[in-house]
């Protein structure tokens, strides 16, 4: 599909002004290394959030005591210093709402554009967004299926090939470097906001007002000089993300840590009937934070878990009619708790087994991905990638500098999860269990453990 040539960033200014998007207190300029940024065309100095709260609670005290002998004086500092922690802070920037690109505004747009809403029926925009555009080549194909028999949008696009997956990977690349997530639109695309950079120490944030014009403020406590550089938080993310999304790896980041995606054991009967109850793609989520690994994987719990254990599914009529899946916990309808099964096993004579069999599962999982990770393409063949000009230099630091983050957080994963492992081997339930299970298949009557109420026979 032929894209016009790109507007000159000069512009842009222009362009604002016709959508009344105000710069107050900033301007776009070069900056240092990061391309076209947000500049402060002022001195601007905001007080921290705590300092500011004693201040108006001050004035409120001297006011409630009849102190006070400013009059109007002390009403225009009091609002001044309340001014710091709301909307009215220092402003850099107004986008008004009409220009949010956000799933609402989409919504609202296809109601006077059939044709749109055509589209994004086809495109299956909800999960796609939901999903991050995980699977771009199988949605493209299925926008082309579905949106082929659509008369406006099949001249268009596919009669004669005008739109490609490049179009489609351009357009989740749009999306992917300019979504924010707004307080309360969600996710969405600001056009100027999204000309601040990221930084680790943030001088700005953005919020709404009371009329959903997106503002962009000055944070409380800082101390931006004429000139200098307005920045923005693009949030807590993992290095992965950063990368994708945005072309870089914050290097001042603390955050490391990388999602894994969870396949169902092979030889589960009820594997398929988990995975529709449980209504999300399942993960493991790993982070580091001052050295100690943590674990999120809400679904290797369900995963687990079997009939001889108290798990039942069951087809049963709705109140509409309509027959449903249910799940089942002891005897406990538990459809809506289906991602809560860490706590759902606690109290279960049997819950430090089904902990370990979680981590187990959790540990293969990594060892399989760490080992997969260790044995991708070689430095040779990167190398001779480069010197073709097939990959750029910086193109293969960034990818190394991931690799090399996300292979020291899979080794500590790793010890950590055999630690748990070999600790939860070692509880006296776990080894009752165990030693009950053994003689079961030798054909013995375990003897009873020592001071052991539970039975696991």
């Amino acid at each position: 599909m032929s894209i016009k040539s790109p507007l000159s960033i000069d512009v842009f200014p222009t362009w604002a002004r016709l959508n009344d998007v105000e710069f107050i207190n900033a301007k776009l300029q070069e900056t240092d290394g990061k391309g076209i940024g947000l500049v402060a065309t002022n001195d601007l100095t905001t007080i921290p959030a705590t300092e500011a709260v004693t201040r108006a609670e001050d004035l409120e005290d001297r006011e409630g005591q009849g102190l006070s002998t400013g009059g109007k004086e002390d009403e225009r500092a009091m609002g001044e210093i309340q001014g710091q922690t709301n909307i009215n802070s220092t402003r850099l920037l107004r986008i008004p709402r009409d220009l949010i690109l956000s799933a609402a505004a989409i919504e609202e747009y296809t109601k006077v554009d059939q044709n749109f809403r055509q589209l994004l029926d086809s495109a299956g925009h909800q999960p796609a967004l939901e999903a991050k555009f995980s699977a771009l080549n199988k949605e493209f194909d299925e926008l082309i299926e579905k949106s082929s028999g659509l008369a406006y949008w099949n001249s268009l696009f596919w009669e004669k090939e005008t739109v490609t997956i490049k179009d489609w990977v351009l357009v989740d690349a749009w999306y992917r470097s300019r979504c924010l997530e707004l307080p309360q639109a969600g996710h969405a695309m600001v056009p100027g906001l999204d000309m601040a950079n990221h930084s680790h120490r943030p001088t700005a944030y953005y919020e709404e007002d009371g009329k959903d014009n997106i503002v962009l403020l000055a944070r409380p406590g800082a101390d931006i000089s004429e000139g200098g550089e307005v920045n923005i938080s693009y949030g807590e993310k993992p290095p992965a993300e950063m990368l994708f999304s945005y072309g870089f790896i914050d290097s001042e980041s603390t955050i490391e840590g990388l999602t894994l995606p969870l396949e169902l054991l092979h030889d589960d009967p009820l594997g398929k009937a988990k995975l529709h109850i449980f209504k999300g793609s399942p993960s493991l989520k790993l982070s580091r934070s001052g050295g100690d690994i943590s674990w999120q994987c809400p679904f290797v719990y369900l995963m687990c878990l079997n009939e001889e254990d108290g798990l039942e599914f069951r087809v049963l009529q709705g109140k509409d009619g309509e027959r449903e899946l249910k799940l089942f916990w002891q005897e406990e309808d538990v459809t809506a708790r289906a991602d809560d099964f860490g706590d759902l096993i606690k109290g279960h004579p049997l819950c430090q087994v089904f902990r370990l069999r979680a981590v187990s599962v959790l540990h293969e999982v990594v060892s399989n991905h760490l080992m997969q990770l260790s044995s991708d393409i070689s430095h040779d063949e990167l190398e001779a990638l480069r010197r073709t000009g097939q990959v750029k230099d910086d193109r293969l630091q960034l990818a190394g500098k991931l690799r090399e983050i996300e292979a020291s957080v899979l080794e500590s994963a790793a010890v950590v999860l055999n630690e748990q492992r070999a600790h939860l081997f070692a509880d006296d339930h776990v080894v009752a269990y165990l030693g009950s299970m053994e003689a079961s298949q030798d054909g013995k009557v375990p003897e009873p453990a020592a001071n052991e109420e539970d039975d696991f026979s």
